[in-house]
């Protein structure tokens, strides 16, 4: 919301315009306040696979939510064994919003989140409520898996090839993780993850007699 003293100078700015005068530049610390109040909340549409529900919500790039989103998330991202509810870490939801502005119009569809069962561990993502196993159908997961290891840090990205679908958590103060899972094993330190974050230098063709 623009603050009011910067809604008065805008109008100002404006109606000295439209009567003919010499137009008014809009102050520079206004600026940042007017784009601020142009980025609108993402619409995410999320498909829960264990419980075939569909939902529509509106979360903002900062992962930040209203209080009826807040509870509708708590509550759609609940653990499916125990019941349980925990609202899901805002950079987390950031990373969401983030995926569903990126794959506009698709409808991401979550197996798992917050998870509170006895054998969960204690310093699992998914028991802090930080972390969500997803896929959107028929896009390339290994495009969207190398997209959020390049563009986030402080994450754990998991590749589930067999079972199609990505784990990604946040985990500030960590270092960055990376696996692929398969024959029930996590196998860290991955080639792709090497690989996009560091893509190999492209081959220069060598000219005759150099």
């Amino acid at each position: 919301m623009i603050p009011a003293i910067a809604q008065l100078k805008l109008a100002s700015a404006m109606m000295t315009a439209m009567a003919g005068a010499a137009p008014v530049p809009v102050p520079v610390a206004l600026g940042p306040v007017v784009a601020e109040a142009a980025l609108e909340p993402v619409e995410v549409a999320l498909y829960d696979e264990n419980m075939r529900v569909h939902a529509v919500v509106a979360i903002g790039h900062d992962g930040s939510t209203d209080a009826a989103t807040t509870a509708e998330l708590t509550h759609l991202f609940r653990c499916r064994q125990s019941g349980r509810e925990h609202a899901i870490a805002r950079k987390t939801l950031a990373m969401l919003a983030d995926v569903a502005e990126h794959y506009p119009g698709k409808e991401i569809e979550f197996v798992s989140a917050y998870r509170a069962t006895r054998s969960e561990g204690w310093e699992s993502p998914h028991r802090g409520a930080r972390a969500i196993d997803f896929r959107v159908r028929g896009e390339n997961l290994p495009k969207l898996r190398d997209w959020l290891w390049t563009k986030y840090t402080d994450v754990g990205i998991g590749w589930y090839p067999s079972e199609q679908f990505i784990h990604m958590d946040t985990r500030p103060g960590l270092h960055d993780t990376a696996w692929t899972f398969t024959n029930g094993v996590n196998h860290y330190h991955p080639y792709w993850a090497e690989l996009a974050r560091h893509p190999a230098p492209a081959k220069q063709e060598r000219k005759p007699g150099v």
